[in-house]
């Protein structure tokens, strides 16, 4: 079991820890992180979700992302998170942080911690371990924008909000 802490609508600790299946149910609010990868020819790094994984099989998605558990930093989740899902190792100081997302979706209540990671890694240097990722891909800025503004089908779509704030980071 993961278990999670729970925060207040304002995202301040609330001292109660939960197993992540009952956060979700109950629409509790805690933390997330999602890493997006880019590297200097300007492509964004997705990875398509298992068909085995309950939410959004076989969809396009951030290149890493996952639950803060109870007691962890963003930063150790975020670096914990591109490990298991990719293989890879970060340095603290590699993560550029982009900024807190609320999303506040009936069970999936969450303030998304939003990392950028600039690296030149081939789509061969990452390795998928614990099944949630069949394969990455990178794609173009600009094909990725169009995505996201198209609401592309092959995509899962997060928020608006967050995808403002990563290409308002990226294009500064």
């Amino acid at each position: 079991m993961e278990y999670i802490d729970i925060f207040d609508e304002n995202n301040n600790p609330t001292g109660i820890i939960k197993e992540k299946k009952q956060a979700h149910l109950e629409g509790d609010f805690h933390r997330s992180v999602h890493i997006w990868i880019i590297n200097n020819k300007k492509e964004i790094l997705l990875q398509r979700r298992s068909p085995n994984k309950k939410n959004h099989p076989n969809k396009l998605d951030i290149s890493s992302a996952g639950h803060i558990r109870t007691g962890e930093s963003s930063i150790e989740g975020a670096k914990r998170e591109a490990y298991e899902e990719l293989g890879i190792n970060i340095d603290e100081k590699e993560l550029e942080f982009v900024g807190i997302n609320k999303s506040n979706k009936p069970h999936n209540k969450e303030f998304q911690y939003i990392y950028l990671y600039r690296t030149n890694k081939e789509e061969s240097d990452y390795t998928f371990n614990d099944g949630e990722v069949a394969y990455v891909k990178y794609i173009p800025y600009i094909e990725f924008k169009n995505m996201v503004k198209n609401k592309d089908n092959e995509f899962h779509y997060t928020t608006k909000e967050e995808y403002d704030m990563l290409m308002e980071y990226i294009e500064k």
